[in-house]
């Protein structure tokens, strides 16, 4: 289920720029954080409108720590450096991935400590599939501000893709210290247990916690459920899943899954016999 894990990026990113943009000091009001604008779930150029977190959710978009430090070089960024990210940010919201790379890239040539541009050039590469290329972007991110719980998340959420299972818990543990609360930090950590093969209770909880954000999160749990044989858990699971904004394919096989469970009758297109399906 790589793809739905991708429902992170759109606030990740949001949540990232808009916090480190408001300690900068001695800058005029219309330079990182105003030139972002929120990600709108219906905007065709946005490519994870169909998989984002649910819409209303007040924990869809947590924020950064107010304790979180910030080095005293990201007071200084240089206005070049500023600029680029602003064509990034104008690229991006057009559709054009490459070119906003490109304008990133830029950005960390003339000011190397620029962590928003680390932390926006890393979840590109990760929307572009090139995850080696995110971890090192990430990593570069939280060398610089290594008490950022946000940077933690960062990081974890690659090593997960790169199914580097043990080490994506402990940068989610250590995201977890800095802020308890972070429902994307519970997800994440759920997800590398039972990447592990370590579907505890511990695991379980926090895909609990964080199902209302992220609705794949009751999928995961419902295969754990179907593997120890709770059925009735199954449905509800899938229940859960099928009330909130979720994706079509996925959302049609847990229609047929829960009808069959259920014995109830099945969706056209639905197969013959009640099988645990394979979701993207």
């Amino acid at each position: 289920m790589k793809k739905t894990i991708l429902v992170l990026l759109a606030f990740l990113l949001t949540s990232n720029l808009h916090a480190q943009g408001r300690h900068r000091s001695g800058r005029p009001s219309a330079t990182v954080d105003d030139g972002l604008t929120p990600l709108d779930p219906n905007d065709p150029n946005d490519p994870f409108a169909a998989i984002r977190p649910r819409a209303g959710s007040n924990s869809a978009t947590p924020a950064r720590p107010a304790a979180d430090p910030v080095p005293v070089s990201q007071l200084r960024i240089p206005s070049k450096a500023i600029k680029e990210f602003e064509r990034y940010q104008k690229a991006f919201h057009s559709g054009d991935v490459t070119t906003s790379v490109e304008h990133l890239q830029k950005a960390l040539q003339i000011f190397p400590d620029f962590i928003q541009a680390h932390i926006a050039l890393g979840l590109r590469f990760i929307q572009l599939g090139e995850y080696q290329k995110a971890l090192t972007e990430h990593e570069a991110a939280l060398s610089l501000d290594p008490r950022s719980a946000q940077a933690h998340l960062d990081l974890s959420l690659t090593l997960l893709l790169l199914n580097r299972y043990q080490e994506a818990e402990a940068e989610a543990r250590q995201s977890l210290d800095i802020d308890s609360q972070a429902v994307a930090t519970h997800y994440v950590l759920g997800r590398a247990l039972i990447g592990q093969g370590r579907a505890t209770p511990e695991a379980m909880e926090m895909l609990h916690q964080s199902e209302s954000a992220f609705p794949d999160a009751s999928l995961v749990l419902a295969q754990i459920h179907f593997t120890i044989g709770r059925i009735d858990d199954v449905i509800v699971d899938l229940r859960h899943y099928l009330r909130a904004p979720s994706d079509a394919d996925n959302r049609q096989k847990a229609e047929c899954w829960v009808a069959q469970l259920s014995q109830q009758p099945s969706p056209s297109g639905c197969p013959a016999e009640a099988t645990q399906p394979s979701f993207r």
